[in-house]
C-alpha cells in the first residue's frame, strides 16, 4: 500500500462554539477514507493551545463522557484570558511535530475557526489546508462585508443595518441609525455581525425589545445586525469548488424549526427540528437557488466548500439569500453531508475531493 496522507482535523478552539466542533471532527476522523488517509485528532483548547495527537484522543473522550447538552454549551466564557503567546507558538510548533500532518482539515466553528485566523497560521506555516482562504473567510464570518459583496455582485437579500457598538453608545449616532432602523418594520433579527450557530440572536418584535437585543448581540461581537424579518421558508444548499471548472451546487434542503426561528438550542440540543432533503419546491426555485449559491460563493472569493443559506418567501414565492457559512457542520444534524448524500456524493467520497482540493490552493506570493 502506497504511504497514506496524513490529515490533521483541527477542532476545539477558543470559540463559544467550541463544544459543537467535536461532533464534527469525530464524523471526519471516521469517515475520512482509511485507505487513502491517516486522519489525526488536533485538539486546540479554548485558551488557544494546541495538543498532540495523544492529548487530543484523550480530550475526545473526555468530550463524549460528558452529558450531550453540557458538552455541547462548553464554549468560551466571555473575558477569559487566552493562554500566553510565548506558550501558545510552542504548542503549535509540538502539536505539528508530533503530528507532522500533510494537510489541515480545520473545523474549529465561528471565531478563530471560520474568520481567517486560522487560516492565516497556516498560510503563514506553509501548511496546505482545506476550505475558504484568509481574505474570504473573513468576509464570509462578518455578515456586513459579506451583504456589501453579495449586493455589489446583485444577489436579492432581506434589508439590513449594520450597528457598530461604538455607533450605538454614542448618543447622537445612534439616533442616526434608529430612524433606519425602523424603516425595516417589525418583527426583526438582531444578530452578532461575526459569530455563526445562530449564537446571540434575538427576534424582536416591539420596539421596546430593540435595546436588549443589540445589547445581546454586542456582547458577542464588536458590531450587530439588524435584519428585516420575512414570512418564509429556510432553504439551504451545499456548494463544492469546481475541480476542473465552475462552482457546483447540490440538491437544496429546508430546515423545519421547531422554535420560532432555528436558534442554537434547536440545532443541536432540543432535537425537534427537521429537515427535508431534496426540499419540495418548484423546479424553477430549485435552479434558482443552485444559481445563487453558486454566485454566493464566487462572490466571496470561496474556495473548497460551504452552505448558503436562503428565505424563500411565502407570499411571493422571492428567493432571498440570507448568508454563507464557510465551514459547514459534520455533526448528525449537519445539511451539507446530507443534502450531497443525495446529490449522489456519499461521505467518504465529499470527504476525499475536500482534502484534495486542499492541494489546488496557490501558494501565497509565489
Amino acid at each position: 500500500m502506497s504511504q497514506r496522507t496524513r490529515v490533521g482535523v483541527v477542532f476545539g478552539g477558543p470559540s463559544r462554539e467550541h463544544g459543537v466542533s467535536f461532533l464534527s471532527a469525530r464524523c471526519l476522523l471516521q469517515n475520512l477514507p482509511v485507505d487513502r488517509y491517516e486522519a489525526l485528532p488536533v485538539f486546540v483548547g479554548k485558551d488557544g493551545l494546541w495538543h498532540g495527537v495523544a492529548e487530543s484522543r484523550e480530550e475526545m473522550l473526555r468530550y463524549f463522557a460528558r452529558p450531550p447538552r453540557e458538552a455541547l454549551l462548553d464554549g468560551v466564557v466571555p473575558g477569559s484570558r487566552p493562554a500566553p503567546a510565548a506558550d501558545t507558538v510552542e504548542s503549535f510548533g509540538a502539536a505539528f511535530r508530533d503530528g507532522t500532518w500533510d494537510v489541515a482539515f480545520p473545523i474549529v466553528h465561528g471565531t478563530f475557526g471560520e474568520d481567517g485566523v486560522l487560516q492565516g497560521l497556516f498560510e503563514a506555516m506553509n501548511v496546505p489546508y482545506v476550505g475558504f482562504g484568509v481574505a474570504a473567510s473573513a468576509v464570509g464570518m462578518d455578515k456586513v462585508l459579506m451583504k456589501a459583496a453579495f449586493a455589489a455582485a446583485g444577489i436579492p437579500q432581506v434589508r439590513s443595518v449594520g450597528v457598530p457598538a461604538a455607533a450605538w453608545r454614542a448618543h447622537a449616532r445612534r439616533a442616526a441609525l434608529l430612524p433606519r432602523i425602523e424603516a425595516l418594520g417589525l418583527p426583526l433579527f438582531v444578530k452578532p455581525a461575526c459569530a455563526g450557530s445562530s449564537v446571540g440572536i434575538t427576534k424582536v418584535k416591539k420596539p421596546g425589545d430593540l435595546e436588549a437585543a443589540v445589547e445581546t448581540a454586542l456582547a458577542v461581537d464588536a458590531t450587530a445586525l439588524v435584519e428585516e424579518a420575512v414570512d418564509a421558508r429556510e432553504i439551504e444548499c451545499a456548494v463544492l469548488e469546481g475541480e476542473n471548472g465552475p462552482t457546483e451546487a447540490s440538491l437544496p434542503g429546508e430546515i423545519v424549526p421547531a422554535h420560532e426561528f432555528y436558534d442554537y438550542e434547536d440545532k443541536y440540543i432540543d432535537d425537534r427540528s427537521y429537515s427535508v432533503i431534496p426540499a419540495e419546491i418548484p423546479e424553477a426555485t430549485r435552479e434558482e437557488v443552485r444559481r445563487m449559491a453558486c454566485a454566493a460563493f464566487d462572490a466571496v472569493g470561496g474556495a473548497g466548500f460551504a452552505r448558503v443559506d436562503f428565505f424563500l418567501e411565502r407570499a411571493t414565492g422571492r428567493v432571498l439569500l440570507n448568508e454563507i457559512n464557510s465551514l459547514p457542520g459534520f455533526t448528525p444534524i449537519s445539511m451539507f453531508p446530507k443534502m450531497w448524500e443525495a446529490a449522489g456524493l456519499p461521505l467518504d467520497a465529499l470527504l476525499d475531493r475536500l482534502v484534495r482540493s486542499a492541494f489546488r490552493r496557490p501558494v501565497r506570493g509565489r
